[in-house]
């Protein structure tokens, strides 16, 4: 026999209109919400960030101008002046949500690489959700503190997971990134002519997936590899410098004057 729907909207609100401590991200309100098949909110503009987070059953939810899906262990991202339009479909929809404002707020869900739209994060944490409306409800600055950074950890966790529409020819390239990287050889156009697809076509899939270029990618993972070897090795840089794709031992040189404005010798020295 099937339980009664038992419907739920459980809101909790910071008791200030703006935040009253200076962390850049604030931690406006958080919500759980179970509504029945054909439940929606009227479209309006809200000018801070919200995060959804589906629990059970899928909503739909309209971003911009396009439309989403958005089913169990999924986020969707509003940021502020977005009109939200938010509607379960023909099953019953439950999810949590929470907002954040503050001066900082927009740019570090930016800086974790979230833009408005749906994406795959895995089972809501149930546990950081109860624990941020328990902070909330606490009207000390304490209170307002903690509800802050557990924000921040929630949208760790949700940026954790990757965009629902990662293309597959950008999990191959990273694949195949991640095998012959350290190859001075190594090309977009080789890669793109391997996988059957347009150079221009995977370069903007792959930026638009992952938020670098496909070469910035392979540079910044030959710059960590060659960062472990002078810390942890004597090897000389004319050594080190092809074995991690520079042909080069001076252009590695100047790179990383450029990026960390250091010697290699520096690097080795002071780290």
């Amino acid at each position: 026999m099937t339980a009664p729907f038992k419907p739920v909207q459980r809101l909790r609100y910071r008791p200030s209109r703006e935040p009253t401590i200076t962390l850049g991200l604030g931690a406006r309100s958080v919500g759980h919400y179970r509504v029945p098949p054909g439940w929606s909110e009227s479209p309006v503009i809200k000018h801070f960030v919200q995060v959804f987070w589906g629990v059970a059953g899928t909503g739909t939810l309209v971003i911009g101008n396009r439309e989403f899906s958005l089913a169990p262990g999924q986020i969707a991202l509003y940021f502020p002046g977005h009109k939200h339009q938010v509607s379960a479909r023909m099953e019953p929809w439950e999810y949590r949500w929470w907002t954040m404002d503050g001066t900082l707020a927009e740019s570090i869900a930016s800086g974790f690489g979230l833009v408005p739209a749906v994406f795959d994060a895995g089972p809501a944490p149930v546990r950081l959700f109860d624990a941020l409306e328990k902070a909330i409800l606490d009207p000390t600055p304490e209170g307002e503190r903690s509800a802050s950074i557990l924000a921040y950890e929630l949208l760790s966790r949700a940026a954790a997971g990757k965009p629902a529409a990662t293309p597959g020819n950008v999990e191959q390239a990273v694949a195949a990134i991640h095998r012959e990287w350290s190859n001075p050889d190594f090309s977009v156009k080789a890669l793109a002519d391997r996988l059957g697809i347009h150079r221009s076509l995977l370069s903007r899939s792959f930026r638009r997936a992952m938020g670098i270029s496909m070469m910035e990618y392979v540079m910044r993972l030959r710059l960590q590899e060659s960062l472990s070897l002078l810390k942890q090795t004597t090897l000389p840089v004319a050594e080190i410098a092809p074995r991690c794709g520079f042909l080069d031992p001076d252009y590695f040189a100047r790179l990383l004057r450029r990026k960390f404005h250091a010697s290699p010798t520096d690097v080795r020295r002071n780290g």
